[in-house]
């Protein structure tokens, strides 16, 4: 009777057991299900990013200026690599790092869940890398931007950081345009953090959009070549180059030097990435004198076929003494021009008032914003005319005593090319013409570009900027560098702005050498030739008809 009792207990404390594990079962399986899953793929569902290229950049003939390339970086996870030596090891092998020095960085971040190990590896890499699952060790999928054409448009373009973000150009004024939205995926990861299993597709990802620049990759690459050679030629500190297309404002060129490859990191520093076009202050020199004459004509202050007398070759003015190189006599405003005499210069400003020059000055972009918003641009300096005595009037109409920069000086050039208009400066290339700012008169603008076309004729100063078929209008400048305390002994900018053709001026080109130091300094001598050498190839590839040099 008692084994039976027995037994009845023994098959009632089983089925009693049976029962608690069904009930558990059914509670886990049923009841707690969701939030198990949920809890569960807490631990080990990631969402991961997926990177997304950046925009193309092109020229204005569609040609790639930078894209991106896929690349791939190397993280790991601490906490879990520390406790497999024999991963660190292989993983040390695959990217050629020290195993020690690598033991030690893994070692001395032991709770840390992220840590780069290598960035921007090649594909190929990253594959052999992923196929040996190693624990804790992990792949991700990157960009990495490109520039097809090194150091020849590195100025206008800019370069991007590690993790591919604009840092300079245009790529950090139009970030938010290039940048491509990242993708999001679901994976299943393992408990040594390896990824198992695709989830979802949350979202895909997004490339930025092309941006298409107004630069002429090929003109480009002319301007670079010659300010490469005059820089050695005349072994100058630096030296500056933009082309504007006459009509329309946008900017085909703008070259630097020295200039820096914006596919290497270890040059992005220093001097080689500054954009001197538009960040050194220059003052203009002569390069200013046929605005002066231009805006005489306008007022009707002068008269074309005047006479002026620049005997015996300099003046005074409040005690400072205006000089010409040599006593010219008698010149025509045209020969004023021609042979740049600052003595003539003086005389001719001196009939307009300091408010009318400055008016001018300043409606022709000199101390204004350029509208490009590229980092590092200088304004300049215009003082009010109200701070002005007669030698700042003076002295300003031939250059002196105010400050611009070289993108400024060639975009004032503009209304040599538009009847007296003038339109503002781009880097995006235009679908339509641009809105323009009347500055002085078509019939002023006409005559001065006639005696401009005498500064390259035998007896002018830009002789070398002479182009054969085709009419050449432009104006040479040397100016003295101010330094502290005054200017520097002979130390110089030389300088040369000029339009081709001049009959119908579709280019304009502003030279900047800076203190150019064998001996030869002049903006004739030095800059004029760049002209001479780019334009020749810039006409050609433009198609520009010649017009028949004079």
């Amino acid at each position: 009777m008692l084994n039976f009792s027995r037994e009845k207990l023994m098959f009632g404390l089983i089925l009693f057991g049976f029962g608690l594990l069904i009930a558990k079962a059914f509670y886990v399986q049923v009841v707690q299900s969701s939030f198990l899953e949920s809890e569960a793929n807490k631990r080990q569902i990631r969402t991961l990013e997926v990177a997304a290229p950046r925009g193309q950049i092109l020229d204005r003939h569609g040609e790639l200026l930078a894209l991106s390339t896929p690349v791939a970086s190397v993280w790991v996870d601490p906490r879990t690599l520390v406790n497999h030596p024999q991963a660190i090891e292989e993983l040390a092998r695959v990217l050629n790092l020290s195993q020690q020095q690598l033991t030690r960085r893994i070692q001395a971040n032991p709770n840390r869940r992220f840590l780069y190990i290598e960035r921007s590896i090649l594909p190929d890499l990253a594959k052999q890398i992923e196929a040996l699952r190693l624990p804790g060790v992990n792949i991700q999928a990157e960009f990495k931007r490109y520039y097809p054409t090194a150091d020849i448009a590195a100025h206008i373009l800019g370069y991007t950081n590690i993790d591919d973000i604009g840092q300079d150009g245009v790529e950090l004024i139009y970030e938010n345009w290039l940048k491509g939205q990242p993708g999001r995926q679901q994976i299943i990861k393992d408990l040594e953090g390896r990824v198992v299993k695709f989830v979802n597709n949350l979202a895909d990802a997004q490339p930025g959009q092309a941006l298409q620049l107004s630069i002429d990759k090929d003109i480009q690459f002319f301007v670079h070549r010659a300010l490469k050679e005059v820089m050695t030629k005349h072994q100058a500190r630096g030296a500056s180059a933009v082309i504007l297309d006459a009509k329309t404002g946008e900017i085909l060129a703008l070259v630097n030097q020295p200039g820096y490859n914006p596919n290497n990191r270890n040059q992005l520093q220093g001097e080689a990435i500054r954009n001197r076009a538009i960040s050194e202050l220059i003052e203009p020199g002569s390069t200013i004198k046929p605005f002066v004459v231009a805006k005489a004509l306008d007022l009707g202050l002068i008269q074309a076929d005047e006479v002026i007398n620049t005997s015996p070759g300099y003046i005074r003015v409040q005690g400072h003494m205006i000089s010409d190189a040599v006593n010219y006599g008698r010149l025509t405003i045209g020969e004023v021009i021609q042979k740049s005499s600052n003595v003539a210069t003086a005389n001719i400003v001196r009939r307009m008032s300091a408010e009318q020059q400055w008016r001018f000055y300043s409606d022709l972009g000199f101390s204004q914003d350029l509208g490009l918003f590229l980092p590092g641009e200088q304004l300049g300096r215009l003082r009010h005319h109200r701070e002005w005595q007669l030698i700042d009037q003076v002295s300003s109409s031939f250059g002196y005593g105010f400050s611009t920069n070289v993108m400024q000086l060639a975009q004032a050039y503009l209304v040599f090319a538009n009847q007296g208009n003038l339109p503002p400066v781009s880097l995006i290339k235009r679908d339509a013409p641009p809105e323009m700012k009347s500055v002085l008169s078509a019939q002023a603008v006409e005559q001065t570009l006639q005696m401009m076309e005498t500064v390259t004729h035998q007896g002018g100063t830009g002789t070398e900027a002479r182009i054969e078929g085709y009419r050449v209008a432009g104006k040479t400048g040397t100016v003295l560098k101010a330094g502290v305390g005054g200017y520097q002994e002979a130390t110089y900018r030389a300088m040369f702005v000029g339009l081709v053709p001049a009959s119908r001026p579709d280019m304009v080109m502003a030279i900047m050498v800076d203190e150019p130091s064998r001996g030869v300094y002049g903006g004739g001598s030095v800059a004029a030739p760049v002209f001479q050498e780019v334009m020749r190839h810039a006409l050609r590839l433009r198609n520009v008809d010649p017009d028949g040099a004079l």
